[in-house]
């Protein structure tokens, strides 16, 4: 926290950044879990889709034994839990470790069905533990039914996603979580990104009281105060 602290602080350093593992495949088991945090990895999501230690994106399922060891490993060694792809089942076992947790790439279930979507009761579990949610900008994950050749979601779906979330758990608990890391392009992206220099056109559509602390000023305090 210190450290993200000071760095967050120093104008003059250059960008920072946070290692986080989506999908826990690389981790051998629990005790390979040292050798991760030694190589600077902090925040950790124990599934994508169906992994050995848990249900995923559209692979219901809860913690496995080696996903219990896991969990278990990770409070010990301070690892935060990323909930974004858990399965319904594997999270809610997976909170019951205590450890800090965020999902910092997942859109509302209550606009866009599926398990890859936070239900409410999910999204107000992470921000009764202080945790943030990362707003996804992927038209089908905007918009219900949005398929391929379709016109691109509009930034106002975005907004109705932050407006659903901080309804549920308040605008100190809302930030973005793009997925503009190079799994899909222009084509799916919203209406008015079309270049990662334009995600700032979210938070135009965002109360302006809110535009900051969206914009980053949520994460700082979450990875200060928790990292």
């Amino acid at each position: 926290g210190a450290g993200v602290a000071a760095h967050l602080a120093d104008p003059a350093a250059p960008l920072g950044a946070v290692l986080l593992m989506e999908g826990a495949d690389p981790v051998r088991d629990a005790d390979d879990l040292s050798f991760w945090v030694g190589a600077g990895v902090r925040v950790l999501g124990p599934a994508w889709g169906r992994t050995r230690y848990a249900g995923g994106t559209d692979a219901p399922g809860g913690l496995t034994e080696a996903g219990r060891e896991l969990m278990a490993a990770m409070r010990s060694l301070g690892v935060a839990l990323d909930a974004s792809h858990l399965d319904d089942a594997a999270f809610w076992e997976a909170l019951a470790f205590g450890t800090r947790v965020v999902a910092t790439h997942a859109n509302s279930r209550a606009l866009v069905p599926g398990n890859r979507h936070l239900s409410d009761a999910m999204a107000r579990a992470i921000g009764e533990r202080d945790g943030v949610i990362g707003l996804v900008l992927l038209s089908p994950f905007l918009r219900a039914g949005w398929g391929p050749g379709q016109p691109r979601a509009g930034l106002a779906t975005v907004a109705a996603h932050a407006r659903h979330y901080a309804r549920l758990v308040g605008w100190d608990h809302i930030g973005l979580g793009t997925d503009l890391d190079g799994g899909f392009g222009q084509e799916k992206a919203p209406a008015g990104v079309d270049r990662y220099r334009d995600v700032g056109r979210v938070l135009e559509v965002l109360p302006a009281a809110h535009r900051a602390a969206v914009a980053g000023g949520n994460w700082a305090r979450w990875l200060t105060r928790y990292l």
